[in-house]
C-alpha cells in the first residue's frame, strides 16, 4: 500500500515548416546539449473500509488510516550528442546529475538521494528515431535495474503514435500506454492511460499543445474486486526554432481500490509533473 507511483511520460516533437503545420517525429539532434530539470509532486491517501473488528486488528498490527503520503522527486539530466554519421545516426551520453526524493508520511519527513544519480549511459540514436542503448556506468545499480532503464530508453521512442502528416491547429493525435501497479501484496493492478495532445496555438516560433488523459482499468476478464479510475490535464510548449518540447506538465488525479476478504482498499492520487529543457 505504501507505494509512490511517478507516472513518466517523454514526449519529443519535430516541426516541418509548412504554414501553420506541424509534422512529430521522435528525434535529437546531433552536436547538441540537452539540459533537463524534471519534478514530480504526489499525495497519496491511502484507506481501508470494512467489518469494524477487521479494522481493529489491522490498526492492532500498526496500521493507523487513512495513511496520507507525500512526495516530490526532482531529476536533472545532461545530454551531450556527437557528431552526425555518414548513416545520420549519433553517439549520445546522458548523465544522471542529480536524483532527490523526499517523503512526508503522516507528518514524518524522510529525504534521500536516488542511488541512480551519477548514473552515466552511453549509447546511439538511429536514424529512425529509436534510441539505443550501449553501456550503463554505474556502482551504486544492480544489473536488473540496469536492464530496465535499457528497456525503457529503448522503448520510449518507439511508444509515441506521432502521426505522419503535418498538423493544423485544432488537429490532435492519440497515446495509451499501459501500466501495472501493484497495491500492497493484494494484487496487481493493470491500467491504460489515453492522452490526447491537440495543438491549440502557434506563436511567435512556439506551438502550444493542450493535453488530455483517461484513466481506466485494464483487465482481460472484468473484476468487480478492483477498480481504477482517473482524468488528467496537462500543456506542452514547443520550440519551432529548436525543435523540441521546452516545457511540459500535467495535473493528474487517480482512484484505484481492491476489495481483498471483506476489506476495500483505496489509494487516492494526485500527482503534479512537470518537466523543463534547455538546449545548446
Amino acid at each position: 500500500m505504501k507505494k509512490i507511483i511517478s507516472l513518466l511520460i517523454f514526449v519529443a516533437i519535430v516541426p516541418c515548416a509548412q504554414g501553420q503545420q506541424v509534422v512529430f517525429k521522435s528525434r535529437f539532434l546531433p552536436d547538441k546539449e540537452y539540459f533537463t530539470s524534471s519534478s514530480t509532486d504526489s499525495k497519496n491517501t491511502l484507506d481501508v473500509s470494512g467489518p469494524e473488528e477487521r479494522i481493529l486488528k489491522i490498526k492492532e498490527n500498526g496500521f493507523d488510516f487513512p495513511i496520507e503520503i507525500l512526495s516530490q522527486t526532482q531529476i536533472q539530466t545532461e545530454m551531450k550528442n556527437g557528431e552526425k554519421q555518414e548513416d545520420e545516426s549519433f553517439f549520445y551520453t546522458m548523465l544522471y546529475k542529480s536524483i532527490n526524493t523526499t517523503t512526508t508520511q503522516n507528518g514524518k519527513k524522510e529525504e534521500k538521494e536516488n542511488p541512480m544519480t551519477g548514473l552515466v549511459i552511453e549509447g546511439k540514436y538511429k536514424p529512425d528515431g529509436q534510441v539505443e542503448v550501449l553501456n550503463i556506468i554505474s556502482d551504486k545499480v544492480n544489473d536488473a535495474t540496469k536492464n530496465v532503464i535499457k528497456s525503457s530508453l529503448e522503448k520510449v521512442t518507439q511508444s509515441i503514435p506521432f502521426p505522419e502528416e503535418p498538423m493544423k491547429i485544432g488537429d490532435s493525435f492519440y497515446q495509451v500506454i499501459p501500466m501495472t501497479i501493484p497495491v500492497a501484496d493484494l494484487a496487481s493492478v493493470y491500467i491504460k492511460i489515453s492522452t490526447t495532445y491537440t495543438l491549440d496555438e502557434i506563436k511567435d516560433a512556439f506551438a502550444y499543445f493542450n493535453l488530455n488523459q483517461k484513466i481506466e482499468l485494464n483487465m482481460d476478464q472484468d473484476s468487480a474486486t478492483i477498480k481504477a479510475e482517473g482524468i488528467g490535464i496537462g500543456k506542452a510548449i514547443y520550440d519551432m526554432k529548436a525543435n523540441f518540447v521546452k516545457d511540459y506538465g500535467t495535473d493528474l488525479k487517480m482512484k484505484i481500490s481492491v476489495g481483498f476478504e471483506e476489506l476495500i482498499f483505496t489509494n487516492e492520487m494526485v500527482t503534479k509533473t512537470s518537466q523543463k529543457v534547455e538546449m545548446r
